[in-house]
């Protein structure tokens, strides 16, 4: 399931780059005057209650402001790179899901087209279909024309209720399906075909996206490349699985991952698991949830992912949520993926808890994935 937490996006160029701030979802539920809402209106609700995705997913997914249209019309969007389509909720959206989301009026833009083309997406939580259109797309002071944007018609569940999921950008690395990298590519308006994520987690400050290439302050040393699939999810193939620095055997010819910042999770093939969560120490809670002792966390082993040759770490304090209950468990930041295997390999996805870690710089013109060690 996709989990968020939401910031604000406050954009500069800077020598070529577009930088994209985000800050504390308190501010644009202030903004929005939701903060009472959230207590009072059933939809926003998920399966597990929305109550407790605002205290315990707090660093578990991250949103921007653009605007769309001419004059812009603002939405707060999911920046995912495990998708490809940028839709936003909009006036012709009847389903509960978008009363409480500012609506998309194309009417009241001067450069929005359509030819009323269908579209329909379904994700690992929540489904949406709608009509495409074509507009303008802002961000600060870049201005992206003509990008295709899903305009929502319907939003079943609760998914999309929660008050600031106003829709998706979609980052994958799919050129044909148009996503608004492509765009900006096409229309010259960023120097390279390369965008780069530093996640901090709920406790910090500073989390942004760059477009047009990578921001050195946000890093160290080198950045460590992996080779991607094209036309994919950022799917690549890393060559070992270590815990607490012990070979697992489980990628012995290979294990395959999508990179997604729209995943809030490390997902792991369904048939490790259970033996991974028992080789960290965790214990199932009532629910068969697997958690932690928090007070344990500092003596937990480390996850290695070896990719292309370099070892990336992943502490405990990253694979565990430090969000203690009232027991003093703390809950795993990994879970199943859907599939065993994609491409005969075992599957993993590499979500915000993985990235996180690291900086994140996706650059389509290379076909290729990096880490660096954050500064």
């Amino acid at each position: 399931m996709r989990c968020v937490i939401f910031g604000l996006l406050c954009l500069a160029l800077t020598e070529g780059l577009v930088r994209v701030p985000l800050v504390k979802k308190k501010t644009i539920l202030e903004e929005r005057g939701l903060l009472k809402e959230i207590m009072k209106h059933s939809q926003y609700s998920s399966e597990q209650g929305y109550t407790e995705g605002l205290t315990n997913q707090d660093d578990m997914g991250y949103y921007g402001k653009i605007g769309i249209g001419t004059p812009p019309q603002y939405f707060y969007v999911h920046f995912d790179t495990g998708s490809s389509t940028l839709w936003v909720n909009s006036i012709y959206c009847k389903s509960s899901a978008c009363t409480y989301h500012p609506l998309f009026d194309p009417s009241k833009s001067s450069t929005y087209q359509t030819n009323n083309q269908p579209f329909s997406i379904t994700y690992g939580t929540g489904s949406v279909s709608g009509i495409i259109g074509y507009d303008t797309v802002t961000m600060g002071e870049l201005n992206v024309t003509d990008q295709k944007i899903g305009l929502s018609t319907s939003e079943p569940g609760s998914h999309f209720a929660k008050p600031l999921h106003d829709g998706l950008m979609g980052l994958a690395f799919k050129p044909s399906d148009g996503t608004i990298v492509d765009t900006m590519i096409q229309e010259g308006v960023i120097e390279e075909p390369v965008f780069a994520f530093y996640l901090s987690s709920d406790s910090e400050n500073g989390s942004e996206v760059v477009f047009g290439g990578t921001d050195p302050s946000q890093y160290q040393g080198q950045i460590n490349w992996v080779p991607v699939q094209k036309d994919s999810h950022w799917q690549l193939v890393f060559d070992g699985f270590e815990v607490n620095h012990q070979a697992t055997g489980w990628c012995e010819s290979g294990c395959t991952a999508i990179t997604d910042t729209g995943t809030s999770l490390l997902l792991c093939p369904p048939q490790y698991v259970d033996t991974l969560h028992q080789m960290l120490g965790a214990q199932q809670d009532q629910n068969g949830n697997y958690v932690f002792e928090c007070s344990e966390v500092s003596s937990l082993p480390p996850l290695t992912f070896v990719m292309n040759g370099a070892h990336l770490h992943l502490p405990a304090s990253a694979y565990v949520l430090q969000e203690e209950d009232s027991n003093g468990y703390c809950s795993s930041g990994i879970s199943q993926s859907h599939d065993e295997y994609r491409n005969g390999l075992p599957y993993w996805i590499l979500g915000d808890v993985f990235l996180r870690q690291f900086y994140s710089v996706f650059d389509q013109g290379n076909a290729r994935v990096g880490f660096a060690t954050l500064a």
